[in-house]
């Protein structure tokens, strides 16, 4: 009796250790996102189920749905995780219109959204300037990044301010000369228990989901494009782009479907 006792009481400190369920992965990363604010980045994209009206982030860092993306609508009993810029004016990007008017508005961040369990505003979207200090201006950016393959998943890795690599596995930092698909696993390629062991780390992946044009879905396993919280104007927003040859910030239409990461506050 009393040791099935004792079983029971660690089973439950371990559930509180790592914060509500036994597998939950443990947020370890640090990130600078300016010289005065760090973060945490989401486990996975975000994923939106609108038959149901549900926000989740995705099951693993590698995980991106791809072509159901093209069912966008505000009644698909399915996922999608590419959306629209979003502004009060659309529900946070949900929609296939490709036409300027319908995106109209101030910035609403998904983060005000319930996510998984997590209370509304737990997290929120990067702002341009935020995205950018974490590729290029924290210490020792240019070597905190670099892209991969990843258990056959193409991506940008992020890495935490103060990062030891695991002993076994290496990470090269940076690009391939080339833009292909290809180029990705012949830069590096890592396994899936690999990788288990750079996400230990604090390791974040952003994979080449691709981008939604209307209905149609494209890039995938190319480009990463994900959604700052900034516009430039009516009709043009910013937002990080990867391939294999290189990241940076760019603008395009709020009409287009960019991956959504978010961060939580340090």
């Amino acid at each position: 009796m009393m040791k099935k006792l004792f079983s029971l009481v660690i089973c439950v400190m371990a559930v509180l250790f790592v914060g509500c369920e036994p597998n939950a992965p443990e947020v370890i990363g640090v990130f600078s996102v300016s010289e005065t604010k760090q973060v945490t980045f989401s486990p996975g994209n975000l994923q939106y189920h609108p038959a149901n009206n549900e926000w989740r982030f995705a099951q693993s860092q590698l995980d991106y749905i791809g072509e159901a993306n093209s069912n966008c609508s505000s009644s698909y009993n399915g996922w999608l995780d590419l959306f629209g810029w979003s502004t009060s004016a659309t529900h946070f990007g949900v929609s296939a219109s490709d036409t300027i008017d319908d995106y109209l508005g101030d910035f609403v961040d998904w983060g005000t959204n319930k996510i998984d369990k997590d209370a509304p505003n737990t997290w929120r979207t990067l702002t341009n300037s935020e995205w950018e200090y974490v590729l290029l201006n924290r210490t020792n950016a240019s070597s905190l990044c670099g892209i991969a393959q990843v258990d056959g998943v193409n991506g940008l890795i992020l890495l935490p301010d103060s990062w030891t690599s695991p002993a076994d596995v290496t990470f090269m930092a940076g690009f391939h000369r080339d833009l292909s698909v290809e180029a990705y696993s012949q830069y590096q390629t890592f396994t899936a228990a690999q990788w288990s062991k750079l996400e230990a780390t604090g390791a974040v992946f952003l994979p080449a989901a691709g981008v939604r044009f209307g209905s149609v879905v494209d890039f995938k396993q190319s480009h990463s494009f994900c959604w700052s919280a900034n516009t430039l104007n009516s009709a043009v927003a910013c937002y990080l782009a990867s391939g294999s040859r290189g990241a940076g910030m760019f603008s395009g239409y709020r009409y287009f479907g960019h991956s959504v990461r978010l961060v939580k506050d340090l």
